[in-house]
This record gives structure tokens, sequence and C-alpha cells, in this order.
């Protein structure tokens, strides 16, 4: 059985709510955290409505799940949700904190909690990571090389200026993908075209891509949703289109079949839903999501977003798979 580490929740802080997921959690030279939130051990808001401050805060938390981590990680990628319209003020703690690391900006319309203005993902790796970065105009496609996976980041100001930076891209090596577009992406990259998030008016293109070392095998999960492999790493991803989020949770979950899958142990579970500026609709598809994880649980990150290509809610999960199954 391959060597997993749970990093508990509560270590620096809490959400409001019981929750079943993991601070962060590490195999194979990867970790990835939960949503690094500014709150406190109580759940309450920090520095409310100051995004700088709030990054600021986040940054101390970012480092904290590093130090947390066993024989040395160094921050490779970090997701920063925000709805903060000048981004400025948000990213400049976090780069002077990570120069190393790349920062991916996720434009959301809100956040659930009256106050709130940041939430960041970390994926660190025991190998120190490189960047590279082309563009064609304004649009950006920066690689970062972090040992056993690859991270892709796309910035554009539509897909237009993004195509001739996606032509970059092996399908045959894409693991994961998170896609927040108006337009459809080129369907090889488009892993899960029902997931993709309908950015607020005005925010470009940005896509996170993860590559695997060799090509990846497609499958689909007992239930019937995404299943993608190479070597240890899994992907699997599916949705909901209920109306009500409690429902599109449970079918999401239904399809992910996670106890059906010999071997699964999920690293990273990520949710988009389509809800408004409030707890009741987070808290609704988080009891549901979290009652199902297996324990201890992945790190999780659940955000509100305006709109959904073609669901109302959408769970992917990155994994390891021990012995994957034909």
């Amino acid at each position: 059985m391959t060597d997993i580490l749970h990093l508990p929740m509560g270590l620096m802080w809490n959400m409001p709510i019981p929750v079943a997921c993991s601070l962060a959690v590490a195999a194979h030279g990867v970790a990835i955290s939960c949503g690094q939130c500014p709150l406190d051990s109580d759940g309450r808001v920090l520095a409310p409505d100051d995004a700088g401050a709030q990054a600021a805060l986040v940054a101390q938390m970012v480092a904290g799940v590093l130090s947390h981590l066993p024989g040395g990680h160094h921050a490779a990628l970090l997701v920063v949700y925000t709805d903060a319209e000048d981004t400025s003020a948000v990213l400049a703690p976090l780069a002077k904190a990570f120069p190393m690391a790349e920062l991916a900006v996720v434009p959301l319309p809100y956040f659930y909690y009256p106050g709130m203005r940041i939430e960041v993902d970390l994926y660190a790796t025991t190998v120190a990571p490189t960047r590279s970065q082309v563009a064609n105009g304004p649009a950006r496609l920066t690689r970062v090389n972090a040992g056993p996976l690859e991270f892709l980041h796309l910035s554009a100001p539509d897909m237009a200026s993004a195509m001739p930076l996606l032509d970059r891209v092996d399908p045959t090596r894409l693991l994961a993908a998170h896609w927040f577009a108006q337009e459809p992406p080129p369907a090889a990259l488009c892993l899960a075209p029902a997931a993709r998030v309908l950015p607020p008016p005005g925010a470009g293109v940005t896509a996170i891509l993860t590559l695997a070392p060799t090509p990846v095998r497609a499958a689909t999960t007992p239930g019937g949703a995404i299943l993608r492999h190479a070597g240890p790493f899994a992907w699997i991803a599916a949705e909901g289109r209920s109306p009500d989020l409690a429902q599109s949770a449970h079918l999401a979950m239904d399809a992910l079949a996670l106890p059906d899958i010999p071997g699964l142990t999920p690293l990273k579970a990520t949710t988009h839903y389509v809800g408004g500026p409030n707890a009741d609709d987070l808290h609704a598809n988080l009891a549901v999501r979290h009652a199902r994880f297996p324990m201890p649980g992945p790190a999780s990150t659940g955000v509100p977003v305006a709109g959904l290509a073609a669901a109302t809610l959408a769970i992917d999960m990155l994994a390891i798979i021990d012995s994957p199954a034909d």
C-alpha cells in the first residue's frame, strides 16, 4: 500500500460546520491542500472584505501547510479563487511568499461567507518546480514541471488567442482539466464538457491542466463517471443537474462510485456549484459530499460559480489508485 499522509483539519483554522476532509494530502511526491480560507479556529471570517489582508493571512496558512509536510515540499502551483476585480493586492503577498510558484487566478462572482474574498489551493511537490512560458499576444501558457506531474496554467482574453498555445498541449497525457471559459475549448482538452465553468463577464479564459508523464488511459467508473489514470495517479469526474444542490451532489457521488474502485485513495476533491452568495448553498452540498468521502477524507474545495455549461454541480477528484482496475 502506498504511503499516503493526511494532515487533519483544525491545525490552523476550521470551517464553522463539521467537515470530513483533510487539510492536505500527500503521496508520490505530490501534496495538495484543501482550499485555504481566511477563517479562524471557530470558522469566522478574518479581515472581512479586505482582500489584500486576507491574502497575506492565507499566505501564512499555505506556509503552515508546507511546514507540516514531511520530507520538504515546494509550492508549485497556487490556484487563487477571488472575487476581487483588482487582483494586484491579492497576488502580491502570495508572490512574495512563494516566488517559485505559479499563481493561477480563478475569478468568482462571490463567496459563500460574507466578507470572504479569497480561497487558495496549494499544489506542492518534493521536487523543486521549474516554470516555462509561451505567449500569443496577451495569452499565456505556463508549464510548471514538478516531478511526477506537470501543471499547466492558461490565461487568455478569449479562446481564439488561446488556440495556438493549446496546440502545444499533448492530449494523450492529459490527466485532469479545469476550464473557466464562456466558449468551449478544444474537445480533446475538455475532459468534462458539462463541468466547464462559465466565469463572470469579461473574465476571459482560464484553464488548469494536469499532465501525466505517460499516456493516460480513459475509462469509466462503475457508476458511469469519467475515470482517467496513468501510473499511480487517477482523475475521476461527475456532475449533477438537479436544481437542488444536495440532490445534485448525491447524483455526482453516485456516479463517482468511490467504494467500487479498487485501491482508490482520493487526494483532492474540487467542487464547483451554481449557488448564491450564502452559506446555505455550500453547506447543503458539502454535507452530502463529505458524508460519502472515504476516511480519512481528501483535501477539498467547494466554491460557487455563476454557471456551468450543462450542470448545477460538478465534482472531480485527483486520486491514487494502487491497483488500477481494467
